[in-house]
C-alpha cells in the first residue's frame, strides 16, 4: 500500500465507519451468546434433575412392585431404591459433562482428561 492510498481521506472514513460497525456487531454478539449460554445452563438443570428423580422413583416402583410380587420385605424396595440412586447420579455426572448418549461417548471422556 502506498503513502498516498493510506491518507485518503475517503479511505480513512471507511475504515471508521467499518470499526464501528464491527464493533456494534460484536457487541449484539455477545449478548446473544449470553443469553444462548443462560438458556443452555437452564436446559441442563433441568434435564439433570428430571434424570435423577426419574431414576430414584422408576428404582422405587420396581423394587416395591417386586416385593410386592414376591411377597418379602422391603429388601427390593432397598436395592433398587439404591440401584436408582446411583443411575441418577451417573446420569446427571454424564449430563453436566457433556457426555452424551452416542456411540462413541468414551473418546469423548478421553478428549477431556487430554485438556
Amino acid at each position: 500500500m502506498s503513502q498516498n492510498e493510506s491518507n485518503d481521506p475517503k479511505l480513512v472514513q471507511f475504515r471508521d465507519k467499518l470499526s464501528v460497525v464491527q464493533s456494534k456487531k460484536e457487541g449484539i454478539k455477545t449478548t446473544k451468546t449470553a443469553k444462548e449460554d443462560d438458556n443452555e445452563n437452564m436446559r441442563n438443570g433441568l434435564r439433570a434433575g428430571s434424570e435423577l428423580i426419574t431414576a430414584i422413583v422408576a428404582g422405587g416402583l420396581i423394587g416395591y412392585g417386586l416385593d410386592k410380587w414376591l411377597e418379602t420385605k422391603p429388601i427390593f424396595l432397598i436395592a433398587m431404591l439404591l440401584f436408582g440412586v446411583i443411575t441418577g447420579f451417573v446420569n446427571v455426572w454424564r449430563t453436566t459433562q457433556n457426555i452424551g448418549y452416542k456411540v462413541g461417548y468414551k473418546d469423548q471422556i478421553t478428549k477431556k482428561k487430554q485438556e
